[in-house]
């Protein structure tokens, strides 16, 4: 499989292509068991246009935008309110617009959320955390539906506004506890997350951060994932570790579902 990282400032994709290319490259080369991955670089001119936005079929890709100043996020922010909906809701494709990623100079100021224009999917602090830009890389296009295997990795979606967890067109509702939850675990699809981290984000989420009501959230988020997967994911317990979303035993499901699933709309609420 194919992702393109379309990049504007020559600072950011350097220091990409630095990255991409090492032994040790944060950038995975492979994801779940069977997804090889290669990793494109395509250098996009500034100021940035609505265009590279653009989804052909059946490609992954991802824009990231160096942010140095304020007046480029002023520009983004123009965007947003006059061409942007007009992207998102084009009567001549059903393809979603790909994420659009910033990663701020280390220079540059830290935003708040308020700041974010809306057309931005996530921003990074500091393009020199390559492992922090991968991580937010990968997990845009999940969210976005993009990165499909044989065995469905990369297919269950979050829809936060509603609460629904979607795979296959098929869903199932969760509850407030639920969401940065299941939130996490989709961030870090197949890699262990240790308690320590599961416990700070039941605390920063406001939630009772006891063992027992940890054990009984993940345990209902399992079986909803084992329901609306039909177990080709489930939640496995690392003992001593944590806990990790990976495939479960769940049979395949034939390929005219992942063909389908990649021509359907984006879902809305």
């Amino acid at each position: 499989m194919k992702i393109a990282l379309r990049v504007i400032g020559d600072s950011l994709f350097n220091r990409l292509a630095k990255e991409i290319a090492a032994q040790d490259s944060t950038f995975p080369r492979r994801l779940g068991s069977t997804q090889l991955v290669s990793w494109q670089l395509e250098r996009l001119e500034s100021p940035f246009r609505l265009d590279y936005l653009d989804t052909e079929p059946n490609q992954a890709a991802v824009v990231l935008v160096e942010i140095r100043d304020a007046t480029q996020i002023e520009m983004l922010w123009d965007f947003g309110r006059l061409e942007y909906p007009s992207l998102c809701y084009r009567v001549d494709s059903d393809l979603p617009p790909v994420p659009l990623l910033l990663v701020f100079d280390e220079h540059a100021s830290a935003p708040s959320a308020l700041d974010i224009p809306k057309l931005v999917s996530d921003w990074v602090c500091g393009k020199d955390d390559m492992t922090e830009v991968a991580r937010r890389v990968v997990t845009a296009l999940r969210r976005h539906n993009c990165l499909l295997d044989e065995l469905g990795l990369g297919l269950l979606t979050l829809n936060l506004e509603s609460r629904r967890l979607i795979y296959l067109g098929d869903f199932i509702q969760l509850s407030p506890a639920e969401v940065p939850l299941a939130e996490l675990f989709i961030s870090h699809l197949g890699s262990v997350i240790p308690m320590d981290e599961i416990l700070l984000m039941f605390k920063l989420a406001g939630r009772a951060s006891t063992g027992s009501n940890i054990r009984v959230t993940i345990f209902q988020l399992r079986f909803k994932i084992e329901l609306v997967t039909r177990n080709q994911l489930t939640i496995t317990c690392a003992y001593g570790e944590g806990y990790a979303l990976r495939p479960g035993k769940g049979s395949p499901r034939p390929p005219e579902h992942l063909e389908a699933r990649q021509m359907m709309a984006p879902f809305h609420a």
